[in-house]
């Protein structure tokens, strides 16, 4: 005779009385536990330096921005110095590029000057927000700590308990199981026994595959016409203490880790606590169990908030992709093109930093040759003009009217 297979539901795990002995936490240790909580509960003062970091963070981009700004007036005032001999050469405007000069000199002084104090006061708020952090981290410590020594307090009570030689462990089972309507109750129990004891040992923590069966008494059992057997079974275990307790505590108490998952659209700069841990568009990262502040910054922007870590969980923060960057070919002071005269056989010099002065560094403007001074003097009419003589009969014409 063939028999179908055996699907096995349990319907009620443990009655009333089955954790009346023996408890993971007891009630007193539960009280402990509340006042733990409650004596270093850090969510006022996690959220109160998470908000001055984001504030740190937004004032250090906008002193990017204005190094930035500084660097693109130095490129304009190397321009400007570049074209001041062609601009004495010229005789054209010389009052307003000298203007440009002192503008571009003093905008950058002032924007150098408010950088360092920007600085300056950025490592100020640093220093006091970093402290803040500190002291945030000290009390998360100090809260693990009696965690800790609460969990070593339970595991002494508890392995005072099992070690007892009175332990046991009682479960009384109302179950329910499918039979062939041809099996027999005595048989259907048989053949589900195994089941049974193994599904009773993984949903305890105080028992595991070793854990010794003491009793195994079936006190009710009866099938209907389709096969399904109802029944109700008394077990009794000698009890261990064994990693799942362990776990269990440490789920309770808050002493495990969390693996989390940072993501954005855009190649964010992440930080927990204050602290960066890296930067992208998908991260993972390990927390112990709590709360903690997250940040994620791109650009000039943040976004943060406090999560309470309790697993494993994704956390996202997207962004509007807009670049902030200063553009540095947009200088605070415009530079007028000339076109290049003369010295086209002179070796370029490589260009030097420039510094804020009216003249180029350590260098004065050069003093045209004689021979260039005829040529002017030569072309002088025709600068005075401003149309160079087309042929040589214009050149003719034009020399005779000098002479005149």
């Amino acid at each position: 005779m063939k028999y179908g297979s055996v699907a096995l539901t349990l319907l009620c795990l443990f009655s009333a009385n089955s954790f009346a002995n023996l408890k993971v936490i007891t009630a007193s240790e539960q009280a402990s536990l509340n006042e733990i909580e409650q004596q270093f509960s850090i969510d006022a003062e996690l959220i109160k330096v998470n908000d001055k970091f984001s504030k740190l963070n937004k004032r250090y981009y906008d002193l990017q921005e204005l190094k930035e700004t500084i660097a693109a007036n130095e490129v304009a005032y190397s321009e400007l110095i570049t074209q001041l001999p062609n601009k004495i050469l010229a005789k054209a405007n010389l009052a307003q590029f000298y203007s440009q000069i002192e503008t571009n000199v003093n905008s950058t002084a002032n924007l150098t000057q408010k950088s360092k104090i920007d600085a300056a006061a950025i490592e100020r708020q640093r220093v006091i927000v970093q402290q803040e952090y500190e002291i945030v981290e000290k009390q998360r410590l100090d809260k693990s700590q009696q965690l800790f020594k609460l969990k070593t307090d339970i595991i002494n009570r508890l392995l005072a308990d099992l070690s007892k030689s009175s332990s046991n462990y009682k479960v009384n089972l109302d179950g329910s199981t499918q039979c062939s309507k041809y099996q027999s109750i005595t048989d259907c129990l048989k053949k589900s026994k195994s089941e049974i004891l193994s599904s009773t040992r993984n949903d305890s923590p105080f028992l595991n595959d070793k854990s010794v069966l003491l009793s195994y008494d079936v006190t009710d059992a009866s099938m209907n016409m389709q096969g399904k057997l109802d029944y109700k079974v008394a077990m009794n275990f000698k009890p261990s203490y064994n990693s799942k307790i362990d776990t269990v505590l440490n789920e309770k108490l808050g002493l495990r880790s969390a693996m989390i998952t940072l993501v954005s659209n855009v190649k964010a700069d992440w930080y927990i606590n204050g602290i960066k841990v890296g930067t992208g568009t998908k991260l993972f990262h390990e927390v112990p169990l709590g709360k903690h502040g997250i940040l994620a910054s791109y650009q000039n922007s943040d976004k943060s908030s406090i999560e309470k870590i309790e697993g494993n969980g994704v956390f996202s923060y997207n962004f509007n992709q807009q670049t902030s960057a200063v553009n540095t070919n947009k200088a605070s002071n415009s530079v007028e093109r000339l076109s290049p005269v003369a010295h086209k056989s002179e070796p370029k010099n490589g260009k030097t930093k420039a510094k804020f002065t009216l003249l180029a560094d350590n260098t004065t403007i050069p003093t045209p040759s004689p021979k260039k001074q005829e040529t002017d003097k030569k072309q002088d009419y025709e600068y005075f003009i401003g149309v160079p003589a087309a042929t040589p009969q214009q050149n003719s014409d034009f020399s005779t009217e000098r002479l005149r």
